[in-house]
């Protein structure tokens, strides 16, 4: 098997796109040459849409979907990364970020977080967290504390249901 990462079209050694390459992949979606070109390089990669990053001994560690990256003040923010970090606090069980739209920044991230049991925490304990553990454009600018993450048919967590949640007053 073959794997790189790919970013801008170019092969890179810190962070990308994973691309792989084997005898087992598909060469091909049957009768769709169009859905084939979006997934499929030239030279026989199947672009998965996952972001890895490699360390510097060669490991990938799972950075967070394409689609699911947002930028805010020009920084690219991987919701993931950031829910990754916010739950490493003793006091959070779950965090799930989502983009909220900005006129300045583009976007900034808010999180909803599920305390762990009898943890007390508050709004600016958790951006305090954030800021010390992370590049402060990830921080989030509000913090929703919910019972339970409401959960798609996927069992993932239904993002969509959380963000009707978020008020209209603007993010500061």
């Amino acid at each position: 098997m073959q794997l790189r990462l790919v970013r801008d079209g170019r092969d890179v050694d810190d962070q990308g796109e994973l691309e792989m390459k084997c005898g087992a992949l598909m060469t091909r979606y049957h009768k769709l040459p169009e859905a084939t070109a979006k997934v499929m390089t030239r030279d026989g990669y199947y672009r998965t849409s996952d972001v890895f990053r490699r360390d510097e001994n060669g490991f990938f560690y799972f950075v967070g979907r394409v689609d699911d990256m947002f930028v805010c003040g020009g920084e690219n923010i991987y919701p993931g990364e950031v829910e990754k970090m916010l739950e490493k606090h003793p006091a959070i069980h779950q965090a799930a970020v989502i983009p909220v739209p900005d006129e300045l920044k583009g976007h900034k991230p808010v999180a909803f977080v599920v305390r762990a049991n009898g943890a007390a925490l508050d709004e600016q304990a958790v951006k305090s967290y954030a800021l010390a553990n992370a590049p402060a454009y990830q921080h989030p600018r509000r913090v929703f504390f919910i019972d339970e993450m409401p959960l798609a048919g996927t069992n993932k967590i239904d993002k969509r249901v959380l963000a009707k949640q978020i008020p209209a007053e603007p993010v500061s």
